[in-house]
Formats: structure tokens, sequence, C-alpha cells
């Protein structure tokens, strides 16, 4: 048996994954955030349009989505980088055994 050694992620594999993964984390405490808020008799405050809820209700809106593109972007990049990876490791051992 052969041992496969994982191919190195991108530079751009990396930024992807690190900014959807915080897209996702920050939009999971705007969430909590609007639960606690809304547990503590909290939302005529919520609804009053000032201060930092209008951003905490908004937020999650925009980056869930761009961090489900994001992730799309990321299997695309990923799954293109295995297939020339696999393209690369069949052309090198028929390759062998021609002369």
């Amino acid at each position: 048996m052969t041992q496969q050694t994982p191919s190195p992620t991108s530079r751009l594999q990396r930024v992807l994954s690190y900014i959807a993964a915080a897209l996702v984390i920050v939009s999971l405490v705007c969430i909590a955030a609007i639960l606690i808020g809304t547990a503590v008799n909290g939302f005529a405050q919520q609804s009053s349009g000032q201060g930092l809820w209008p951003a905490v209700f908004t937020f999650p809106l925009i980056a869930l989505p761009i961090a489900f593109v994001l992730i799309i972007v990321l299997i695309i990049v990923s799954g293109r980088q295995r297939s020339r990876a696999a393209k690369e490791a069949a052309g090198r051992t028929t390759g062998k055994g021609r002369r």
C-alpha cells in the first residue's frame, strides 16, 4: 500500500476558509445576542433602530450567504487542485513504464 501525503493547501484556500469561518462565527454570536436580548425583554431597545442593534440584526443576513458562497468556492478550488494533482500523478506513473 502506498502512503499518500496530503497536498499542501494554497494561500487562497487558507484565506477562504478563515474568512468563511470568521463570518459564520460572528454571525452566530450576533444571533446569540439577539436571542439573549429578546429573552431579557430588551426587544423594545432592539426594534428602536438606534445603537448597535440594527447592525446586529443585519449582519447575519448578509454574512451567512457570503460564507456559503465562499465555502462553495473553496470546494471548487480544492477539487481543481486535487484533480490537477491526480493528473500529474497519473502522468508520472504511466511515463515510467515507457521507453
